[in-house]
């Protein structure tokens, strides 16, 4: 997204909505009924049922981040864990000249950069730090950044009038800066990067133009300014719509190789200049271009598998084979697609607001967008019509690329108006589910300005009192059986055992609600809670300190953090599945090695518990510190989203649970060798093949890519694509020491990650 068009703009803000509970039925069109306050509200008595000993993990500490806040002093007080120097101007932006180039957004004109009254990057990164947050910067891709501000005369704009002609739209305050189309609005003019850019490159070197910027010395500047803070990176901007936003310098659509090569490029370069960077990627924009890209022939060349995973899929291998990591953050924008409101009521946008989040985490929501409701976006991901996003992306991350967390650097969506209180509520909602799903990073488009209620949402879960208190950082299962367009509720513990946080949303504009709570392993003794509400929305306010009590009263249209003290028995070690979340294809088997992630006792795992679809064996029952269980996971032959979960005692008799989901793809391609048992003599040479037959895997032959790992001995390549007939072929030479070679073939993880063994014998 954009900051600016001269100024600030308002954008497009979405929100995020999580609970556990059962979903309302789609009306007779497939879609869920849209509540308003004319409508017949659901029953307001709600029970929830808060665990401490289940779903146990820890809250990523960089879940309550945005981008461009008022100002220094608003960071501090909100409590913003991460601000990010982002969006389509630090695509161009010039770390000399503190200028971007304003793309499509602005005339593709070059301006002056600030954000919080900064141009310049480092010194945005200490004034960050100053005030106790952590930046995350962008990191320029595209070979071109501006030039110097425009002036009205100096032409540091990329489409003159006085060029290229009239022009379908200029910039009213520069008419000679038009919009790059033709009176007709859309043909594209073709315009000179050198008008409004100079050259970025990675390093001096002879004869470089005028003018010309380096990465190398950018990340020196970078590097020292960041200091001990993390160094965040994110790589670029929205790659796979370059050619739209930044069609001026790159008037193609960005294409999957070059996607994933100029990704790694740039990334591993990185890191040599700044061996903290932490790089996040691909930094995808939304949902069509998650599974598509922006060029139309490319899927179809790649044997017909989807963007994300494929680039996922080719990050993860080409750096198996250097050896490095070069991405670090699987990072995706996130913004819930809604449908179309241009003559909807305020009620019903602000309905809208209250349960679009479910897109987010409800295996049940059946998306109210056609973007995502539509035959067209996959044939490869199950349930397509169903959103179920951070599942999705981190079952997508943890099957592919081990060990790849899950940020979300842009989301929002604030249907009814930023200064609207449903769009405190969606926050809400977005800050728990992100703390609930396992997010590590998340940064919100457009931090929250003080003058609207959401401001007030964020201090919730970061400064409720005033005193940089918070939302607990220990993540534990709320579960209620409310209807979740209305009513959300989450809870963490904190570390020591001793206090418990629950946040209760009752977005029920007319309607108040009774909530019945049951909380097992911890006993609440004392409380207070922090109201945000409509009737009140500039300013949370305390309760007195109270006994606990079990029923409680929620107004309409309010946000309430309960901070509860008491006491809990602390298990003496906690543990995850390792993964949680993950994908495997149908009929497939996939294995998770839960560990011990905290404390000293023996974990001992039971008989899990799974939905009709799953079957889950545990082979490894015992985990310790350093040694990890074993669970089996075998598919069914129906694609969908399956949950389990996995019952433990550990050695002082604390009982705990963790659950997860299985996402069940398609059947799995196949591959068919040729040349295998093949005997040569030592340092011979054997040529070996493998055909990929598709089958109903939903991909296609052509296009594939098939890693090849040999046991001894060398490969003539180790990463080849398939050929027109799904072919690919690899020389082998046998070592120079005699004994059996094991030659692996491996096909994407999109396919079903189909595998072929050879075994060869040097004589």
């Amino acid at each position: 997204m954009y900051p600016f068009a001269r100024t600030l703009a308002a954008s497009f803000l979405v929100f995020f909505i999580f609970t556990i509970s059962s979903a309302k039925a789609p009306d007779g069109n497939g879609r869920l009924a849209i509540h308003s306050s004319t409508e017949s509200a659901p029953p307001t008595s709600v029970t929830v049922s808060v665990d401490v000993f289940s779903n146990r993990h820890a809250i990523s500490p960089y879940i309550y981040g945005g981008a461009y806040p008022k100002d220094a002093a608003t960071i501090a007080d909100s409590g913003l864990s991460v601000v990010r120097w982002g969006g389509n101007a630090t695509s161009r932006y010039n770390w000399k000249l503190f200028t971007y180039n304003a793309a499509n957004d602005w005339y593709y004109e070059d301006f002056a950069y600030s954000e919080i009254g900064d141009g310049d990057s480092a010194k945005f990164i200490q004034d960050v730090k100053n005030a106790g947050s952590h930046p995350l910067m962008t990191m320029v891709m595209l070979p071109w950044v501006a030039n110097t501000a425009e002036n009205g005369t100096n032409g540091h704009w990329s489409f003159p009038v006085s060029k290229y002609g009239s022009q379908c739209s200029v910039d009213p305050f520069n008419t000679d800066a038009g919009n790059g189309l033709k009176t007709d609005c859309s043909t594209a003019l073709t315009a000179n990067p050198s008008d409004a850019n100079v050259s970025i490159l990675d390093q001096p070197g002879t004869n470089d133009p005028p003018g010309s910027v380096y990465r190398n010395q950018w990340s020196a500047a970078l590097a020292a300014a960041f200091g001990t803070s993390p160094h965040f990176y994110n790589m670029d901007n929205e790659i796979d719509i370059w050619g739209s936003t930044h069609r001026d310098v790159h008037p193609a659509p960005a294409a999957y190789n070059e996607m994933r090569d100029t990704f790694i490029s740039e990334a591993r370069a990185l890191k040599g200049w700044d061996p903290k960077a932490i790089r996040f990627g691909p930094v995808s924009c939304c949902w069509w271009f998650y599974w598509n890209g922006a060029n139309g022939n490319d899927k179809a060349a790649h044997a017909s598998i989807d963007l994300l995973p494929w680039w996922l899929n080719e990050v993860y291998w080409q750096d198996k084979v250097a050896g490095q990591r070069s991405i670090d953050v699987f990072d995706v924008h996130a913004y819930p697609d809604g449908p179309d409101t241009s003559t909807w009521t305020q009620a019903q946008k602000q309905a809208l607001a209250a349960r679009i989040y479910r897109d987010y985490w409800d295996p049940t929501y059946v998306s109210e967008s056609g973007s995502i409701n539509q035959n067209w976006a996959t044939f490869l991901q199950p349930n397509k019509t169903i959103p179920f996003r951070i599942p999705r992306i981190r079952a997508m991350a943890n099957m592919i690329y081990p060990g790849t967390p899950v940020s979300f650097t842009e989301w929002s969506a604030a249907f009814a108006g930023e200064s609207d209180f449903s769009t405190a509520l969606g926050d809400a909602d977005a800050y728990g589910i992100f703390g609930r799903e396992r997010i590590y990073l998340a940064s919100r488009w457009g931090a929250p300005d003080p003058a609207n209620p959401n401001y007030e949402a964020l201090k919730l879960f970061t400064n409720y009192d005033g005193q940089h208190h918070g939302f607990a950082t220990t993540s534990v299962s709320d579960t209620n059986n409310g209807d979740p367009n209305l009513f959300s509720s989450y809870a963490a513990i904190n570390a020591a055992g001793t206090t418990l946080t629950l946040v209760v949303l009752n977005k029920d504009p007319v309607n108040p609600v009774q909530a019945g709570f049951t909380i097992n392993g911890f006993t609440p003794a004392q409380m207070t809670s922090y109201t945000l509400s409509s009737a009140n929305p500039a300013k949370i306010v305390a309760s007195s300190r109270t006994a606990w009590t079990a029923t409680q009263n929620f107004a309409p249209y309010s946000a309430t953090l309960i901070v509860a003290t008491g006491t809990s028995k602390l298990p003496a070690a906690n543990w995850d599945l390792n993964p949680d979340t993950t994908m495997v294809p149908a009929g497939g088997k996939v294995v998770l090695l839960p560990r011990v992630t905290s404390g000293t006792a023996t974990v001992t795992l039971g008989t899990p518990v799974a939905d009709s679809g799953i079957s889950l064996v545990v082979n490894q029952p015992t985990i310790s510190s350093g040694h990890n269980g074993k669970i089996t996971v075998t598919a069914g032959t129906t694609p969908g989203f399956y949950h389990y979960t996995v019952p433990s005692t550990d050695t002082t008799g604390v009982a705990q649970q963790q659950g997860g989901w299985i996402l069940v793809g398609n059947p799995a391609a196949t591959l068919i060798k040729t040349g295998d048992k093949q005997k040569g003599a030592i340092g011979s040479k054997l040529n070996l093949s493998v055909t990929l037959n598709p089958g109903q895997s939903g991909g296609t032959a052509a296009g594939g890519t098939i890693l090849f790992t040999a046991s001894a001995g060398s490969l003539s390549s180790r990463i080849v694509t398939t050929d027109s007939s799904g072919k690919a072929a690899v020389v082998q030479t046998l070592p120079s020491t005699a004994g059996t070679v094991h030659v692996t073939a491996e096909g994407q993880y999109a396919l079903g990650h189909p595998t072929a063994t050879f075994t060869e014998t040097a004589q």
